[in-house]
């Protein structure tokens, strides 16, 4: 059984989680980048602030100061975010 109190990480585990986490923030950044570009036609002046990640049917759902895109595959597209996709659903 999990406990609920927090688990502080040490030593390599920690500097593994945090390369891994480096990582997905970059990766994550160049998705918003081109999800902007097609979705606003232009460079990305914005920071994303929120990212969320759908696992198996990928969806990646931005939202930034100018706005809210979307990256979804299949099918391979990028759009602009519907209400549905601001809503949090934890199914």
């Amino acid at each position: 059984m999990a406990t609920p109190e927090p688990i502080q990480l040490e030593g390599k585990e920690l500097e593994q989680l945090r390369a891994l986490m480096r990582e997905v923030d970059a990766n994550l950044r160049q998705i918003h980048e081109l999800t902007v570009r097609h979705v606003r036609g232009e460079k990305s002046k914005c920071r994303p602030r929120n990212a969320r990640f759908h696992f198996d049917n990928t969806k990646v759902v931005f939202i930034d100061d100018a706005g809210c895109g979307v990256y979804e595959d299949p099918p391979g597209i990028c759009r602009p975010c519907k209400l549905e996709d601001l809503t949090i659903d934890d199914e």
